[in-house]
């Protein structure tokens, strides 16, 4: 899983093998030791809404997709799961949820 976060944009790389992880049900995780004692915490995961959400906790971020999103990642060539979350600055988080087809074309 590859995470790009940049100007107010949340993006996900997945490997096909993952995709097919989530939408089997698993939560896709994967951390940042910062140091001795901190950690930067990151989880994929699907649920029973509709839409997509961006949530944090201290030390972790969890984004949840609708469990569709993810049947349509493992099996809609070039599907990209796209959301935008309301935040309390003008701009939206944009979200998107993508295989990464670099990786894909070297398996």
């Amino acid at each position: 899983m590859k995470i790009r976060i940049s100007d107010q944009s949340l993006r996900i790389r997945l490997s096909q093998q993952e995709a097919q992880s989530l939408n089997a049900g698993a939560t896709l995780s994967t951390s940042l030791c910062l140091n001795a004692l901190d950690e930067f915490a990151f989880d994929l995961k699907t649920w029973h809404l509709a839409i997509g959400e961006v949530n944090s906790e201290k030390n972790k971020l969890t984004v949840s997709i609708p469990m569709d999103a993810a049947h349509q990642l493992t099996s809609t060539s070039g599907y990209i799961f796209h959301s935008e979350q309301a935040t309390d600055i003008k701009k939206p988080l944009e979200l998107r949820i993508e295989i990464d087809l670099a990786k894909e074309k070297n398996t």
